[in-house]
């Protein structure tokens, strides 16, 4: 009942994990380089137990089209995280890892793509989430 949503535990709010993840995270793209990715992923400290086994933020440069096209840009994105996120959590919770991760356009902007469609970044996403699953059973 409660596995398609998206609850603001699952975000990433705090600045220094943010910078942590953009900056010392490992970067991956998708392969039609619309999407970028930096992701931690950290093994799960037994003393402190945490719910959330994912974090993630979704960012979009400002270079990158007008507010409505970001925006927009930004929800298709969470709707694509939010719907298939189980795969990923079923993961980390077998290996007991946590992953923060950051997506955003790399080489997608409102110039090149004016119209959005939940479908046309529905691959890359799922690239970017098996590339991801790679390297959780690297370990």
């Amino acid at each position: 009942m409660h596995r398609f949503r998206f609850p603001k535990s699952e975000r990433i709010k705090s600045k220094k994990i943010f910078e942590r993840t953009l900056l010392f995270g490992k970067k991956i793209y998708s392969k039609s380089q619309k999407l970028k990715c930096s992701f931690v992923i950290e093994d799960l400290n037994p003393e402190t137990p945490d719910k959330n086994y994912i974090q993630v933020a979704f960012a979009v440069s400002r270079k990158s089209g007008k507010a409505v096209w970001r925006n927009k840009f930004k929800r298709i994105l969470r709707e694509l995280y939010r719907l298939n996120k189980h795969s990923l959590l079923d993961l980390l919770k077998a290996h007991s890892r946590k992953l923060y991760f950051i997506i955003s356009s790399h080489k997608l902007n409102e110039k090149t793509t004016p119209k959005l469609k939940l479908r046309e970044l529905e691959n890359d996403m799922l690239e970017i989430f098996e590339m991801i699953k790679k390297e959780i059973e690297k370990g």
